[in-house]
């Protein structure tokens, strides 16, 4: 298939098609760096991503966050809907079970909150109140 075809359809794919496309990717520049297809797909598929991402931002409090994804292991914060530069993270610090419900972690800059958070919304608030009263990178 022509690789322009290809990356005019990028829109339309579902998320998995997607990320199975960047894998693959990932595969023919591991056997050859210099491939300019493959170059070309791997970046217009980041860009959609990004684009998907930026769209699908919500804002809590003062921050603008990405959509959570449980296949991703952390997620980003930036001060306004469409910046790039990423202010703070939420990122799962363990694994969920009966005891331990408290395994996400909110982190602004290099500075890590100290409690931890049973689901991604209470972390989200935490986080934008975190930067709301001063704590910035």
């Amino acid at each position: 298939m022509d690789i322009d075809r290809i990356i005019s359809r990028l829109p339309q794919d579902s998320l998995k098609t997607l990320k199975d496309r960047c894998t693959n990717v990932d595969r023919v520049l591991a056997r050859d760096p210099e491939n300019v297809d493959a170059q070309r797909l791997g970046l217009a598929i980041k860009a959609e991503l990004t684009g998907r991402k930026l769209d699908n931002r919500k804002k809590v409090g003062s921050l603008w966050w990405e959509p959570h994804n449980r296949d991703v292991p952390e997620f980003f914060a930036f001060e306004t809907a469409d910046s790039a530069i990423p202010v703070a993270v939420i990122f799962k610090s363990d694994t969920h079970t009966a005891i331990r419900k408290d395994v996400y972690s909110v982190r602004i800059g290099d500075r890590e909150l100290a409690e931890r958070f049973a689901n991604v919304a209470t972390a989200r608030q935490a986080g934008s109140e975190a930067w709301d009263n001063g704590i910035r990178p």
